[in-house]
């Protein structure tokens, strides 16, 4: 490993965050001091605009990074005076106990969920395609019935794997194993098919052994349970992995575009997209363009109101 390899890898350390902080309460000591899991800045950020304008983010590189730094600011009495606001996704783990001081998690998986409801794509279809409600009825209307129904087989064909991985999880936290898999941003390749016109499945439980062979272990009852589990859910955008969602929709944005602009075989005109054919994006990118239309939870609202007030104060 490089120098400059190593210099990167320190830059996501507990110790580097808390360091970063000691330096700017000096110089900013009214400041909020926001502390996030990495990239989630894009989505905060805004939203920490719309109610304090003097903050600082500072990115710690990981969920558990966070809840280090928290640890260590709160282990550090002198630096409890300070406004100070905690960023973490819930992903699959246990809700995270009240602390103080107080942490905001995601009421669902992670940010990314913010974004693929039905609601947020409509709001994508009136300003990023730029189409009318009432002038594009027709075409608001199929497009928003499209996504809604690719997005029931999309839940269909993700749903084995988000239970398979959620155990995994799950045992970890219940008896401390490893679940020994790194996953990437996208879904496994090869594992799904996504078009306008459907989504298909193309892998069984033998296939993500398989993919993943070091994985922990799950056994079939545990994992039939957390299938049904989640088969009785009705909001799966919002309990399943967000960067899976995520994808979900990015796809299907470019699914769109492509069609307008080429095959016509379910939308027939061309359509307009304020970033070109759209053919580019990826997802860090619609994290940023997108964030305006995201949802806000209630409890991020209420969070964000309670620490930008001074904490000892």
């Amino acid at each position: 490993m490089t120098y400059l390899d190593e210099l990167r890898q320190s830059r996501n350390k507990p110790q580097v965050a808390f360091n970063e902080f000691m330096l700017l309460v000096e110089r900013y000591p009214d400041y909020l001091f926001c502390f996030f899991e990495g990239k989630d800045n894009d989505y905060y950020v805004p939203r920490i605009k719309s109610v304090i304008n003097n903050y600082h983010p500072i990115k710690c590189g990981g969920k558990n990074a966070v809840l280090h730094v928290h640890q260590m600011i709160k282990e550090h009495s002198e630096y409890m005076k300070y406004k100070t606001g905690y960023f973490i996704d819930r992903d699959f783990d246990n809700p995270e106990e009240t602390k103080s001081p107080p942490i905001f998690e995601t009421p669902c998986y992670s940010i990314e969920n913010l974004y693929v409801s039905i609601e947020v794509f409509k709001e994508i279809l009136a300003n990023s395609f730029f189409l009318s409600e009432v002038r594009d009825r027709e075409l608001f209307a199929q497009l928003l019935n499209l996504y809604d129904e690719r997005q029931k087989e999309f839940h269909n064909a993700v749903l084995l794997f988000n239970a398979w991985y959620a155990c995994l999880i799950e045992k970890k936290e219940n008896e401390g194993c490893n679940p020994n898999v790194n996953l990437e941003e996208n879904f496994p390749k090869g594992f799904i098919s996504i078009t306008l016109h459907g989504v298909i499945s193309n892998y069984d439980i033998q296939k993500i052994k398989k993919f993943f062979p070091d994985a922990t272990e799950v056994d079939e009852t545990t994992l039939n349970r957390k299938i049904e589990y989640f088969k009785s859910i009705t909001d799966q955008h919002y309990k399943f992995r967000g960067k899976y969602e995520l994808e979900f929709l990015l796809k299907m944005i470019k699914e769109i575009l492509a069609d307008s602009r080429k095959n016509h075989t379910i939308v027939r005109q061309k359509i307009q997209f304020s970033f070109g054919d759209g053919s580019g994006l990826n997802q860090q990118q619609i994290l940023t363009i997108f964030s305006p239309y995201a949802e806000t939870p209630k409890t991020l609202k209420n969070y964000l109101k309670l620490i930008c007030k001074t904490q000892n104060g």
